[in-house]
C-alpha cells in the first residue's frame, strides 16, 4: 500500500483544469444522467462523458450485484458478459465486495492472490494500464450499487489529487444510478385481470411434469484454429477457399507489402546515412572535441536506424501468414476479405477438423432460466429428421444476440452424448432440451403469461 500511496503522489493534477470547471462539469453530466429515462442510458452518458472530467483510455460501468458483469462501456460498445475482461472485472468487484473505498489496480500493485488471472492479464495489456476501481454507492443503496472501472494506458498513473476530485462522483452519480421507484397502478380493470390469472395459474398448478425447451441448433466445429492478423495493413491475396482442407504450413494469406517495401527502401538509405555520419564523426575526432562528444550521440542513432529496419524486416516476414494446424478453412465471406484493412489482432478465417464437432443452440431469453447445466438434449437433424441424437449442455452464455428468426436467444453449446459420434459441421435442425420439474399449468401457458405480462407493463 505505501507503493500505491507513493505512485498517487507523483505527479500533480493538470492546473489547466480547476476544480470549479470539473465540478460544473460534473454537475451537468449528472444532471443529464438523473434526466435520462432508463438507468442504462444514464449508465451511458456517464462512462461516455467521464473523460471530459479527467483523463481516461476506457470507462466502464460496473454493477456490483447479480449476474450482469458490465453495464456501459465507453465509446457506445455493446458490453460482453463472457470474456476475459468481463472476468476481470467480476474478478474484482468478488475481492472488493463490501469495501467502498476506491482501488488503484496495476500491475505491480494487485493483491498477491489466486483468483486475479484475468485481471493480471488486463492491467498488463496496452503497454501497462492503471485502473481506478470506484464505488458509487452509500449505505443506503449497498444492495444495488455500482462501481466505475477507470483505465489509463501506456503506464500512466492515477494521482492524488484526481483521486479526491473524482471522489465526488459519489455524491452526484450514485443518485442517477439508484432505483427510480415503481411504476403506478394500471387501473381496477387490469388488477381484475391479473386476479383472474391468479385463479387460473392456482388451478392449473398441481400436476408436476418435466420442463422442456426447444431451440434451434446447428452442429459447429468443437476448438477450431483461429488465424489473426499479425499486423495493420491490407490483405492481398486470399490463399484458400471456404471448405478447402489445408495442411500445417500452408499459405492462407498475404498483405499489400508495398508500403512496407518503400518503407525498407527509406529505413535502409536512414542507417546507410546513420553509419556514414558516425564515421565521418569518428575520423573527425581525433583533431576536433566537438566531433568526438557527438560521436556516443551518433551511435545511439544508428542503433535507433537499425532497430527501425528490423522491425519492418519483421514485419515483411509476417505478410504471408502460414496455418499452424492442419483442417478444413471456415470463412464466411472470403470476396470481402480481398482489399479489405485489417487491425491488428482481427480474426480472418479459421481452421478446423471436420471429425471434431459440438453443437450450438440459441435459446430463447424466456427459457434460458430452465437450462441447466449437463441437462439431456434430443437433437433432430434437417438431414435426417427420424434420427434422435443425445447430447448434453456443456456451456450456458450470457451475451443476448438475435437468432436467424430475429428472436433475442442466448447461446447455449452442447457436446455429444457418443463420443464417437461423427457428424460434419454446418447441418442445422431442432433441439429439446429436458428441464427441471414444472407444473402443468406452467408449462402450457408460462409463455402466455410472460406476454401477457409484457403487456401490461407489470
Amino acid at each position: 500500500m505505501e507503493a500505491n500511496n507513493r505512485m498517487l503522489r507523483e505527479r500533480p493534477a493538470d492546473s489547466s483544469q480547476t476544480v470549479n470547471t470539473v465540478m460544473a462539469r460534473m454537475i451537468r453530466i449528472a444532471g443529464e444522467a438523473l434526466r435520462a429515462k432508463t438507468i442504462e442510458e444514464a449508465g451511458g452518458i456517464i462512462v461516455n462523458r467521464f473523460h471530459t472530467l479527467v483523463k481516461t483510455d476506457r470507462a466502464v460501468l460496473v454493477p456490483l450485484s447479480g449476474r450482469k458483469r458490465i453495464s456501459n462501456i465507453s465509446g457506445d460498445l455493446k458490453p460482453s458478459q463472457d470474456n476475459s475482461f468481463s472476468q476481470a472485472i467480476h474478478e474484482i468487484r468478488l475481492r472488493f465486495k463490501g469495501d467502498f473505498s476506491p482501488k488503484i489496480l496495476n500491475s505491480d500493485e494487485l493483491p498477491d492472490e489466486s483468483g486475479l488471472a484475468n485481471t493480471r492479464k488486463v492491467v498488463g495489456s496496452m503497454g501497462g494500464s492503471h485502473v481506478l476501481w470506484l464505488p458509487l454507492l452509500t449505505e443506503e443503496y449497498r444492495d444495488n450499487g455500482y462501481a466505475l472501472w477507470l483505465e489509463r494506458w501506456h503506464n500512466k498513473p492515477w494521482t492524488q489529487e484526481e483521486i479526491k476530485l473524482v471522489g465526488y462522483v459519489i455524491v452526484f452519480f450514485e443518485r442517477a444510478l439508484s432505483n427510480r421507484g415503481r411504476k403506478p397502478s394500471k387501473g381496477s380493470s387490469k388488477k381484475r385481470i391479473l386476479i383472474f390469472l391468479a385463479i387460473l395459474f392456482c388451478v392449473l398448478m398441481g400436476l408436476p411434469i418435466g420442463s422442456t425447451v426447444k431451440a434451434p441448433v446447428q452442429v459447429i466445429p468443437e476448438k477450431p484454429y483461429y488465424v489473426f492478423a499479425p499486423f495493420e495493413g491490407i490483405i492481398e491475396m486470399l490463399a484458400v477457399d471456404p471448405g478447402q482442407t489445408i495442411q500445417e504450413g500452408d499459405l492462407v494469406f498475404k498483405y499489400d507489402t508495398r508500403v512496407l517495401e518503400k518503407q525498407l527502401e527509406e529505413a535502409q538509405r536512414a542507417v546507410a546515412s546513420a553509419w556514414a555520419e558516425l564515421t565521418r564523426l569518428e575520423g573527425a575526432g581525433y583533431e576536433d572535441a566537438d566531433a568526438r562528444a557527438k560521436i556516443p550521440v551518433q551511435k545511439l542513432e544508428v542503433e535507433r536506424k537499425e532497430a527501425e529496419l528490423d522491425f519492418i524486416k519483421h514485419q515483411l516476414g509476417m505478410a504471408t501468414v502460414k496455418t499452424d494446424e492442419s483442417g478444413v478453412v471456415l470463412v464466411d465471406d472470403p470476396e470481402s476479405l480481398i482489399g479489405s484493412a485489417v487491425q491488428t489482432g482481427e480474426m480472418i478465417l479459421r481452421v478446423a477438423d471436420p471429425r471434431r464437432t459440438k453443437i450450438r443452440m440459441m435459446v430463447p431469453v424466456t427459457d434460458v432460466g430452465l437450462v441447466k447445466s449437463e441437462a439431456t438434449v434430443n437433437i433432430r437433424l434437417d438431414s435426417d429428421p427420424m434420427n434422435n441424437i443425445k447430447a448434453n449442455v456443456d456451456r450456458i452464455g450470457f451475451d443476448v444476440e438475435l437468432s436467424d428468426d430475429r428472436v433475442p436467444s442466448v447461446i447455449v453449446d452442447g457436446v455429444w452424448a457418443n463420443e464417437n459420434i461423427k457428424i460434419m459441421p454446418g447441418q442445422r435442425g431442432m433441439a429439446k432440451i429436458d428441464g427441471p420439474k414444472t407444473l402443468l399449468g406452467m408449462q402450457f401457458f408460462r409463455k402466455q403469461l410472460t406476454w401477457v405480462r409484457n403487456t401490461l407493463g407489470i
